[in-house]
């Protein structure tokens, strides 16, 4: 896909730049060394260090984890802190059908089984740091946290959390690249987030107390599913072993793709995103599925109409990936439709972003919130669980992740006290 497609799904609507959050862009894979040879060209080198926002155990983790991924508090409330200082609970309100509000506690009662490494979206207003050449490091930022909280730090009762800070394309040299009409180069942010996992892989991923291996939930959402989806075409997909530990990968907001009538490509379809990650499925009476990928892209529009960028391929024969999460959790998913995936085809239909089996598209219908699908074939196979380690059940998808059009705005740090 040309590089200002990319940057037009990363800019439209104009309204999510705004608001620092951003729709769709192309999660297909760069080739192995594309990002380093594309970083080389823009005179930016690999960071001397990974920088971490959020890593389990480190001094300052804004996130809030102990090495074993607990609170360092003693009541077990979680207390995550912004770079500037600021401090956030992770609490819920409950809203009772009489209007009266109840403060629920956010607490994490133990260690949690497996982690998640989270690529966060577009949200940098210039370069951090502003001159990318050489190893310059980019900086921790509040609005790193902001979306990181929305986003994904509720997964902290679930997994531990590492969030790196990567040198992304900010938001003002994507609308740059849309005026001028020159390539969008994703290559420095590719490389930081591969070298991030790298480190992770090599020095964390192994449990602190038993040394094993650990399961690992990868999350992604616009740019950072971009990254994500390139790190994962060259370090998971291919490597058994790796594949293996893969709980599940959240990739939101962009287009994995797949060829029609498959969950992946198989090992001899370049154009797919992955060869033999395949897309989350699940059957009635199937047990959760694991080691597979749940992505799509949501939108606000009047009924009839579809967006501009989201969840469309202009590859012949291919696919945009969109898993019917709510399906896939179900504890007895419906049989009509099975497995638990939609797609949308190139150019879309008014009812292209309903969910029918996989290599199906739902008929045409007045109502377009009822289309109808053609019968279901038997589910193919269930995606791989890997090792019998493998935590069985997969993240759900980040709370607040949907496309800009449809998030509330991430949660601007409170004052300092």
């Amino acid at each position: 896909m040309p590089r200002k497609d990319v940057a037009r799904r990363l800019l439209v609507p104009v309204t999510a730049v705004l608001a620092l959050v951003l729709p769709a862009t192309s999660a297909r894979a760069l080739p192995a060394d594309t990002a380093t040879a594309g970083a080389a060209a823009t005179a930016a080198r690999p960071l001397d260090h990974t920088v971490w926002l959020c890593k389990p155990g480190m001094a300052g983790n804004a996130c809030g984890q102990d090495a074993d991924g607990r609170p360092g508090t003693p009541d077990g409330e979680l207390v995550t802190r912004y770079p500037g200082g600021a401090t956030r609970l992770l609490d819920d309100t409950r809203i009772a059908a009489d209007g009266s509000r109840e403060r629920v506690p956010f607490t994490v009662t133990g260690a949690p089984p497996v982690d998640c490494f989270y690529a966060y979206p577009t949200v940098d207003l210039l370069a951090n740091p502003l001159l990318q050449t050489g190893s310059l490091p980019p900086a921790r930022q509040d609005a790193h946290q902001a979306v990181t909280l929305t986003q994904a730090a509720r997964f902290a009762g679930l997994c531990r959390l590492f969030v790196p800070v990567y040198r992304q394309v900010p938001l003002t040299g994507l609308l740059a690249g849309i005026l001028t009409g020159t390539d969008t180069d994703l290559s420095t942010a590719t490389m930081d987030i591969r070298d991030a996992w790298d480190d992770y892989w090599a020095h964390d991923n192994r449990d602190p107390r038993t040394g094993e291996r650990r399961g690992v939930v990868v999350l992604g959402h616009s740019q950072g599913t971009a990254t994500a989806a390139a790190m994962m075409a060259q370090r998971v997909d291919g490597d058994a072993e790796v594949r293996s530990r893969l709980v599940s990968a959240i990739l939101l907001g962009g287009n994995v793709e797949v060829p029609e009538g498959r969950d992946s490509g198989g090992g001899f379809d370049p154009d797919s995103t992955f060869q033999h990650i395949p897309a989350c499925h699940r059957g009635a009476g199937e047990p959760m599925p694991t080691g597979c990928v749940v992505s799509y892209s949501s939108y606000a529009l009047p009924d009839g109409s579809l967006p501009v960028a989201m969840g469309r391929t202009a590859r012949p024969g291919h696919r945009a990936v969109c898993v019917n999460r709510r399906r896939c959790c179900a504890a007895s998913p419906p049989t009509r439709g099975s497995p638990s995936i939609c797609t949308c085809p190139p150019g879309g239909s008014s009812a292209a972003t309903r969910c029918c089996p996989t290599g199906t598209s739902p008929s045409p219908s007045a109502d377009t919130a009822s289309p109808t699908c053609p019968p279901a074939s038997p589910t193919t196979r269930p995606p791989s669980a890997g090792s019998a380690s493998t935590p069985p059940t997969p993240a759900a998808a980040p709370t607040g992740s949907r496309s800009a059009a449809t998030s509330p705005p991430f949660p601007p740090p409170p004052p300092p006290a």
